[in-house]
């Protein structure tokens, strides 16, 4: 039996600072939440939830962002789209493209602001996505998925 190779293709380079962006929003949110909440929490418990904020922010906004990118693949092939994934854990999707219903892009507001698309495939048994692509790319990628799950005869 012959093994399929991990897919070739990576995200844009841009995909770290939409990560980054989004990080860092999170850790705002996170942060107005325990200032909202500092009222009745006893001192200690409050720094303690700063400090770890703080770290989180640092070490998530540099750290976590550069480790997804590196790891993040994906491949569309003839017969299936390869998804490679994972920061710790690195999970692998194949996805056949005889399985496949309809696909789609989008485009959220850090997307909209950086040129970046996601591509959208889905399936009776959900959906997987291949994010943050430029969006010339993912028009491309979308098209050929298309053609590829429509012309399969499985």
């Amino acid at each position: 039996m012959s093994t399929i190779p991990e897919p070739a293709q990576r995200l844009a380079p841009q995909a770290r600072w939409a990560w980054r962006l989004s990080w860092a929003g999170g850790c705002a949110v996170a942060l107005i939440g325990l200032a909202a909440a500092g009222g009745g929490l006893p001192g200690s418990w409050q720094q303690i939830g700063m400090a770890v904020l703080a770290v989180a922010f640092v070490a998530g906004t540099a750290l976590v962002p550069e480790l997804r990118w590196r790891r993040w693949r994906w491949e569309v092939r003839e017969h299936e789209i390869d998804l490679q994934r994972g920061i710790l854990v690195v999970r692998r999707t194949l996805i056949p493209m005889a399985r496949v219903q309809h696909v789609e892009t989008e485009r959220g507001v850090i997307g909209q602001v950086l040129g970046l698309s996601t591509v959208e495939i889905h399936t009776a048994a959900g959906s997987h996505a291949i994010p943050l692509l430029r969006d010339g790319d993912a028009g491309v990628i979308r098209s050929r998925i298309a053609d590829l799950a429509r012309t399969d005869d499985g």
